[in-house]
């Protein structure tokens, strides 16, 4: 009997599909098996029951923005408080950081509000404000000011206790004054402050929000109310 070549059984397994053919030391050969793969990424297949119950409540990836914590874009006068001096002049008590101005307070060349003025800079580094360059013809009344940057140094200012008055921080209303006159930050009936608009009474009332008492510096003439101003 003749034997087929090696070469042509070969062939022939290969082209039976799905037939076993023996190999040359006369094993049977396995057809081979696929299984299928499932993507590590693949999103797996929902049945309809799954489908069908509530997804879980998911949390925004964008958190809300904070709210300002000062005035934004802020208006100070940054200065050395280990360089401070007073010069007086024409009833102005100056605090000067060499030829800067850090701060002006009225007053008689007798009175100590100088020395005030010095003692509260000294607690910081920056004097910063609200309203500079409104036009208005009364224009200082509009001005707030406030400090910050702490120096580190706890200094004594004379009189400060009868220059303080309390408030209720957590109820700070902003209220427009009507006719033109401007805006205001009161609690109840005790007006803390005035300002030239809106958005200056809502700067003013984001620092008033800060602390429970406010303190005037500054004796100013009657028709001024130019006072140097900081929170406690």
């Amino acid at each position: 009997m003749r034997r087929t070549p090696r070469l042509l059984l070969a062939a022939a397994c290969v082209l039976a599909a799905g037939t076993a053919c023996g190999s040359d030391k006369g094993d049977p050969v396995t057809a081979p098996t696929f299984s299928t793969v499932v993507s590590p990424t693949a999103a797996p297949v929902e049945s309809a029951s799954a489908s069908a119950a509530p997804s879980p409540a998911r949390s925004s990836a964008r958190p809300s923005p904070a709210a300002p914590s000062w005035p934004s874009p802020a208006d100070c006068v940054s200065y050395n408080p280990n360089n401070l001096t007073v010069q007086y002049a024409a009833g102005i008590h100056q605090v000067m950081d060499g030829s800067k101005i850090v701060a002006r307070l009225y007053g008689g060349p007798d009175e100590n509000v100088g020395d005030q003025g010095l003692a509260l800079a000294k607690r910081y580094k920056r004097h910063c404000f609200i309203g500079r360059g409104n036009g208005r013809e009364d224009a200082s009344a509009y001005v707030f000011d406030y400090w910050r940057d702490s120096s580190g140094r706890s200094t004594t200012i004379p009189g400060e206790d009868d220059a303080c008055s309390s408030y209720d921080r957590g109820n700070l209303q902003v209220n427009d004054m009507g006719g033109g006159q401007g805006w205001r930050v009161k609690d109840d009936d005790n007006v803390l402050h005035v300002f030239d608009d809106e958005s200056d009474a809502r700067d003013g009332r984001l620092v008033l929000a800060k602390y429970g008492r406010i303190c005037r510096l500054g004796n100013p003439p009657d028709d001024d109310q130019d006072y140097v101003t900081y929170g406690k």
